[in-house]
């Protein structure tokens, strides 16, 4: 168990590039002999992508949710006036 954590932590390292570079360097030796470790890097890499968008399209969301409260609900009306009255002054 530890080995597969150590190794997540080696490719998720050298994925965000943040390896000294003699780790670097070897551990780009280790993907030349290592057609495994090369798949495992190309799939972390896929997978911190989707962990990317996920987190955008959940911001996006969340601001949404947001934007459509500031901006219906009658509580926010004094809120709602300020804001326009700043973007009606350009």
């Amino acid at each position: 168990m530890r080995t597969s954590l150590n190794e997540i932590k080696e490719i998720d390292d050298h994925v965000l590039g943040q390896t000294a570079p003699d780790e670097a360097l070897l551990f780009d030796a280790k993907l030349i002999i290592n057609p495994g470790l090369k798949y495992k890097v190309m799939r972390h890499k896929q997978t911190l992508a989707l962990v990317q968008q996920y987190g955008h399209n959940s911001l996006k969301a969340e601001i949404e949710t947001v934007h459509q409260k500031l901006f219906s609900l009658p509580e926010h009306v004094g809120f709602r006036q300020k804001i326009m009255r700043l973007f009606n002054k350009r």
